[in-house]
């Protein structure tokens, strides 16, 4: 006879967990956990594999062995939070990579919709709906924004103290692959640049191709922002303040002198002193979020 939903309910006390944050750390609801407490349930073997290892205990001990007195009386109290560093740290990755994702998919979202404004402005010089992807596309990015912070704002409420990496390794791999990532989206800006600077060098008379090229150059930087902005959220999982803070200065200096040097190429190169203002509100905008971001 198993014992797992008796074992299961101390052993989660005992761990430092609620059903809440147990059911973020294995990524299902909360009702899920509330049922296998109650005995109407049993999760999958694969999940009772992860929930051994959050509990830190065996399979053995979570589905058969009957608990000691001692750890059943143990768990009839809340333990302190910081017992238990690597419950908290779980729940805290888990939002905070889905808090990144949400904000990076913001951010491509509006540099896509100038890529297809721009690329419409091409097939279509005359017509007024050449904007509507553009708004579109913002309209998107700000519900994603909004949805995405207000989740943020609760998670920040309800786990107000940031909790240190406990793994050692985990954080230098990441710094390693953040190095990486950033070098590879910035080079993937300048790429783009000495593309675009080409494309207004060879087809200097063609209007059409040239305002194609500009629609790919958003594209392109579209990647590459999203790319950086992912990394910075997810690289204050581990530096918390003051080094996010500078990274999220160091982030929006560079797309601002991105945005400075494109707004020039553009306007000697090609002549497009007015379709290329547009740069300045959209690095504006992207500053912004990742200014925000970085609180």
């Amino acid at each position: 006879m198993t014992q797992f939903a008796q074992n299961l309910a101390a052993l989660r006390k005992r761990a430092g967990y609620t059903q809440e944050t147990l059911a973020e750390a294995l990524g299902v609801s909360r009702q899920a956990v509330g049922k296998w407490e109650s005995g109407q349930g049993l999760p999958e073997a694969s999940t009772l594999l992860t929930l051994a290892d959050l509990l830190g205990c065996s399979l053995d001990q979570l589905m058969r062995q009957p608990l000691e007195d001692e750890t059943v009386e143990a768990a009839g109290s809340e333990p302190d939070a910081a017992d238990n560093p690597a419950a908290d740290w779980a729940v805290f990755v888990q939002h905070m990579n889905r808090f990144a994702f949400q904000i990076a998919l913001g951010v491509v979202l509006v540099l896509v919709g100038v890529a297809l404004t721009v690329a419409a402005a091409a097939f279509f010089p005359d017509s007024g709906a050449v904007a509507l992807p553009l708004l579109v596309l913002v309209a998107c990015a700000v519900f994603n924004f909004v949805f995405a912070g207000l989740d943020h704002g609760n998670f920040q409420r309800a786990y107000p103290i940031q909790p240190p990496c406990p793994y050692p390794d985990e954080e230098a791999e990441f710094d390693a692959r953040f190095r990486g990532g950033m070098a590879a989206a910035v080079s993937g800006v300048l790429v783009s640049v000495v593309l675009l600077v080409a494309a207004a060098v060879l087809f200097e008379h063609d209007e059409f191709i040239l305002t194609l090229a500009v629609a790919g150059f958003f594209l392109l930087l579209a990647a590459c922002v999203g790319v950086m902005v992912w990394l910075g959220i997810r690289h204050s999982m581990y530096h918390p303040e003051p080094e996010r803070s500078k990274t999220s200065r160091d982030v929006s200096g560079i797309i601002m002198l991105l945005a400075t040097a494109l707004y020039l190429l553009l306007g000697f190169c090609g002549n497009l002193w007015h379709p290329g203002w547009v740069v300045f509100p959209v690095a504006g905008i992207l500053c912004a979020i990742i200014d925000k971001t970085s609180d």
